[in-house]
């Protein structure tokens, strides 16, 4: 392992293992799970598997990867986005049951879903007009 590799893994364990320490303490002492405390916990465990992938926090730039790096990158990137799909819709579920469209009242939450799923479509259409 790279040096800079295991700097950036260990750097992300300890975000992850502090963050959710004191986390884990806020919500047997106080009962409570913030938002920055999910933010963090999820930035630091965002940035460890990007460590593992790519071997530093940076990753490389798109010019220096070569085929194989450039096709990992675009499979992921669209199985991400309809997992992502799938588990706002797992919340969207969970938070408000089953009912009515007209009966949700979690209005944000619907609005990120319907901004996820055009999200895709969009970014494909306006980068192919580019290649045109």
């Amino acid at each position: 392992m790279l040096a800079v590799k295991r700097v950036s893994v260990i750097g992300s364990l300890v975000v992850i293992i502090a963050i959710g320490g004191f986390g884990i303490y806020e919500w047997m002492t106080k009962e409570i799970i913030t938002a920055s405390t999910i933010f963090f916990v999820a930035l630091g465990i965002g940035f460890f598997f990007h460590s593992l992938t790519w071997g530093e926090i940076d990753g490389e730039n798109e010019g220096d990867k070569d085929e194989r790096e450039k096709q990992i990158t675009l499979i992921s990137a669209k199985i991400s986005y309809y997992v992502l799909l799938v588990m706002i819709l797992i919340v969207l579920i969970a938070s408000e049951g089953v009912k009515a469209m007209n009966e949700i009242e979690n209005i944000p939450l619907v609005i990120v879903f319907a901004l996820a799923w055009i999200i895709m479509p969009v970014t494909e259409f306006i980068v192919s007009k580019k290649y045109r």
